[in-house]
C-alpha cells in the first residue's frame, strides 16, 4: 500500500484536498478521526491530559492505516495527515517521562504499518489560518490562542523540512482554489503523477 498524505496546520486544507485528489484519482482515502478522541476537548480546555491525548491519537491513527492496509493492500491511498506528525505533538507537549513511553509506542507502530510514501505540505499565512478555523467553527480552535497554532505550525513545518524520513513537498496555498484550471492545484496533481507512476 503506498499512502501519500497531506500536511499542514490546522484549517490549512488537508482534509478538501484529500478528497479532491482522491475523487480525481479514483483511489480510497483515510480522513483523521479527530472527534473520536475522548481527551481533545479537555485538552484545549487547558486539562493536564496530555499523553493520554497524544496517544489516543497515535493509536486512533495506527487503526485507520492497519484496517486499510487490509482492504486495499496493493493500492495509493489518500490521507489527510502524516503519522510523523503525532511525534512532533508529542515532542511539543509531553514531559520527557511522557515522551518515552510515546515514543515507544511509536516505534513499534511504525514498525508495523511504516511511512508514508510522499507528505504534501500545504503551508498558509496566519491570518488565513485564523480565519479558517472561525469558518468552521469548532468553539475549542475558536477559543486557542492563535499564537498556539503559529507555534505548530512552525515546528510541524520545520519537523517535516528537516527530519522527517519520508518523500515532502511543500507548496504554498494562500491562493489555491478547488478548480480544475487552478494552477496550484495542477502543480500539485503533477507532483502525485510522478509519486504514483
Amino acid at each position: 500500500m503506498t499512502i501519500i498524505s497531506f500536511e499542514g496546520c490546522v484549517g490549512a486544507g488537508k482534509t478538501s484536498l484529500t478528497n479532491y485528489f482522491s475523487y480525481h484519482f479514483k483511489k480510497p482515502k483515510i480522513l483523521e478521526n479527530y472527534e473520536v478522541n475522548p481527551f481533545l476537548k479537555k485538552f484545549y480546555e487547558g486539562a493536564d491530559i496530555k499523553l493520554e491525548t497524544e496517544l489516543s491519537f497515535l493509536l486512533i491513527h495506527y487503526s485507520q492505516i492497519k484496517e486499510m492496509r487490509k482492504q486495499h493492500k496493493n493500492n495509493v491511498i489518500f490521507c489527510d495527515f502524516a503519522i510523523e506528525k503525532d511525534l512532533v505533538y508529542a515532542k511539543m507537549n509531553l514531559k520527557e517521562s511522557e515522551l518515552k513511553i510515546f515514543e515507544m509506542v511509536y516505534d513499534f507502530i511504525i514498525r508495523e504499518i511504516g511511512l508514508p510514501k510522499a507528505v504534501i505540505y500545504i503551508d498558509l499565512s496566519l491570518n488565513i489560518i485564523q480565519r479558517r478555523i472561525f469558518q468552521r467553527g469548532r468553539q475549542y480552535e475558536i477559543d486557542m490562542d492563535i499564537n498556539y497554532f503559529k507555534e505548530y505550525n512552525d515546528k510541524v513545518k520545520e519537523y517535516f523540512k528537516k527530519h522527517s524520513h519520508t518523500k515532502n513537498y511543500f507548496f504554498n496555498v494562500d491562493d489555491l482554489v478547488l478548480d480544475p484550471d487552478d494552477k496550484k492545484l495542477n502543480q500539485i496533481k503533477e507532483m502525485i503523477d510522478q509519486v504514483i507512476n
